[in-house]
């Protein structure tokens, strides 16, 4: 069996089962942007050296030819089987352990998910609390020095971080429904950009440019089983395969598209809900955007 030398770092955190180098590329990009807040100079290079020790390796040379090993090995699952791997073991229950309160501080802050996201992290006593924007702050707890999860039992959701030498977390991974998003920490202006160009939307209750087109080609799509995936992010893609057949059988049942009516900006994740009426059905659509023409999520459910 194949031996790795690790640095001695205390507290490193270890690889997933299945490493993806492109996670690790997310990673280091993310400690770079933070980095250069506070020294426009610094380098990708220190920025990935930081995430190998992270991981207990001395250089991220050594930490790239681990990974690379590890997922090319002839037992490295698809995207699909890993999304249902992580699935089940974010669904897990989970067990709470004592960690010293004084690591809590060094993770208190603002990650940026996405340009319309942000999660939000408190300390609360000796405990942390976390916002998804949009949402409400939610009780944390340790399953160990760095990952964290949901107290309320409902949510299958965990947040890991990230440190750098001084104790101060660069980044957190949300994993949740089959899927790990890593977001870098971002100072408290751009957190409160961020949220207020979200309000201001919701605000305007318009649609994004380009999201009923977006529509009108999905649903088009649909209906004839010849999806473009490269219009769909990938989280997308992987939902709208899996359920295909399903859905081209009911939208085929429905008949055609009557009228498509936008009732306005969801307050929970920030989606454009259109009203679809079918010759046969009323739909509720829920559309957010990764770009001009990709759909970032989409969903549908039938009206009475």
């Amino acid at each position: 069996m194949a031996v790795s030398v690790r640095s001695s770092v205390a507290d490193v955190r270890p690889l997933p089962e299945r490493p993806s180098l492109e996670h690790l590329r997310n990673e280091a990009k993310s400690r770079l942007k933070f980095l250069r807040a506070s020294d426009p100079t610094a380098q990708l290079s220190t920025a990935q050296l930081e995430i190998a020790r992270a991981y207990g390796f001395p250089s991220w040379r050594r930490l790239h030819a681990e990974v690379t090993r590890l997922s090319s090995s002839p037992v490295f699952e698809n995207a699909l089987t890993k999304s249902e791997r992580l699935r089940i073991e974010q669904a897990l229950s989970r067990q709470e352990v004592a960690i010293d309160p004084a690591i809590l501080d060094g993770y208190v802050g603002y990650y940026e998910l996405n340009q319309k996201s942000i999660i939000s992290v408190q300390r609360e006593g000796n405990e942390l609390i976390a916002r998804l924007t949009g949402q409400t702050f939610l009780s944390l707890a340790p399953e160990s020095n760095s990952k964290f999860f949901y107290r309320n039992s409902h949510i299958c959701a965990q947040l890991s971080f990230i440190t750098g030498i001084e104790g101060i977390a660069t980044t957190v991974t949300l994993h949740q429904n089959g899927w790990e998003q890593t977001a870098g920490r971002v100072e408290e202006d751009r957190a409160k950009f961020v949220e207020r160009l979200r309000e201001e939307r919701q605000a305007a209750s318009e649609p994004l440019p380009g999201s009923e087109d977006a529509l009108r080609r999905l649903i088009e799509l649909t209906r004839t089983g010849t999806p473009d995936y490269a219009l769909m992010s990938e989280r997308l893609a992987h939902f709208f395969k899996e359920q295909l057949r399903d859905n081209m059988r009911a939208m085929q049942a429905w008949g055609d598209v009557i009228s498509i009516k936008f009732l306005g900006v969801s307050k929970t994740d920030d989606s454009d809900i259109f009203e679809v009426d079918f010759a046969a059905a009323r739909t509720e659509w829920r559309l957010t955007m990764a770009g001009p023409e990709k759909i970032g999520t989409a969903s549908i459910r039938v009206l009475p």
